[in-house]
């Protein structure tokens, strides 16, 4: 089993995918993750089961791409169209 996760720290989120989500999450706790290394204090957001390891993956590459659309879109420097 996969699991696909998002972790929160004030505006700031980490998307990623492991095999033992207990154990990556002591990892982040433990600042053992370069990335989130910053995020002293981050709540686990939202986890998704995924049967094999290719799956996870592309779940997560969807969350990102998707993830980091939304937030351009939403950027104040966009501006909507009428």
């Amino acid at each position: 089993m996969y699991y696909v996760y998002i972790l929160k720290w004030k505006n700031k989120h980490y998307i990623g995918y492991t095999n033992d989500i207990q154990r990556r999450l002591s990892e982040h706790k433990r600042w053992w993750s370069m990335t989130t290394k910053i995020m002293k204090e981050f709540v686990l957001l939202w986890y998704f089961e995924k049967n094999t390891k290719e799956d996870a993956q592309k779940l997560e590459k969807m969350i990102k791409r998707d993830w980091h659309i939304q937030h351009r879109l939403n950027h104040p420097t966009f501006k909507k169209y009428n």
